[in-house]
């Protein structure tokens, strides 16, 4: 199987290097900058081990002219480079080729069916706590890295099949794509009031719970968009939404979204990709979410901020 990485940051560097370790054929779409950082190898460190390997890095161009085509396409990149990335990748997509998108939220898919069907579409989570801590050192802070993958039309089942296979040769853990859908909305439901919490209370989880509201502000903030995907069809359980608040509201805990480190750091952020989408699909199903709708407005405010910096 052939398989295009879209990414070699943190995540696409880590099952990427596990897929490529395992010898299977891997290549990277990159911009020309980190085709050069990785002529240098890069090196994986888990939890329980370290391991070293040479990426096969090619830009859009060179693919382009190259008339490749691959069996699967797997898509790392961040949020806001999704519609660079559909026209970067559109001559290598093939009649066979799979798509799977490993980025948070739900807008992914849409975006995709309308550019290539959703026959080709492929649902897709990853969880890992992944950093580059330097541009050829990918580092795994804690174990339980995983790729979830699941069909969304029954004609995909082969291919998930033989996909899933291959990864878990590669030591890939797997998570249960038989309901990938409702499993996207159960990660959507945390990332979205967590984003959303960090950026407009400016701080992690343990940060903002030292306020007065910090909390009530959470826990509303988690049913506005967990009564949003019961409207859209796919309910929470009862364990998963308890999970979420515990998680939301743990006054000792450092959790961030990458959003707002993103933020802090004064990059682009995924604002209308990850909250914004969540807020836009509340107001479709008619469900009440003031705390969405100020928390992207900050994230608008400040996304304004970036481009016009950049736009000099």
């Amino acid at each position: 199987m052939k398989i295009l990485i879209v990414g070699a940051g943190a995540v696409g560097g880590l099952f990427g290097g596990l897929l490529q370790r395992q010898g299977v054929d891997v290549t990277y779409l990159v911009r020309q900058q980190r085709q050069l950082e990785l002529a240098s190898g890069l090196t994986v460190r888990l939890p329980d081990q370290t391991f070293d390997f040479q990426p096969r890095g090619c830009t859009a161009a060179q693919l382009a002219t190259s008339a490749a085509t691959f069996d699967l396409i797997v898509l790392t990149n961040k949020a806001y480079s999704l519609a660079e990335v559909i026209k970067d990748i559109r001559p290598l997509v093939s009649a066979q080729t799979m798509i799977l998108p490993l980025l948070n939220g739900l807008r992914q898919l849409d975006d995709l069916d309308a550019s290539f069907g959703a026959g080709q579409v492929l649902g897709g989570i990853a969880k890992t706590v992944a950093t580059l801590a330097d541009t050829h050192t990918v580092v795994v802070r804690s174990p339980g890295s995983q790729v979830t993958v699941g069909a969304r039309t029954a004609a995909q089942d082969k291919a998930v099949t033989e996909i899933r296979a291959l990864f878990a040769d590669a030591g890939i853990t797997l998570g249960d794509g038989h309901h990938i859908l409702q499993s996207m909305w159960d990660k959507f439901c945390l990332m979205a009031p967590l984003g959303a919490l960090n950026c407009l209370l400016q701080g992690s989880v343990g940060d903002y719970m030292q306020s007065e509201a910090g909390g009530a502000i959470a826990l509303a903030t988690i049913r506005e968009c967990t009564d949003t995907a019961a409207a859209s069809g796919y309910p929470l359980a009862a364990e998963g939404i308890t999970a979420i608040e515990r998680m939301l509201t743990n006054p000792k805990s450092s959790f961030t979204a990458s959003m707002y480190r993103d933020m802090q750091q004064g990059l682009p952020i995924e604002g209308e990709h990850v909250v914004g989408d969540m807020l836009h699909r509340a107001e479709a199903m008619g469900v009440a979410a003031p705390n969405l709708t100020l928390a992207h407005a900050v994230l608008q405010t400040y996304s304004y901020k970036i481009a016009a910096r950049q736009a000099g």
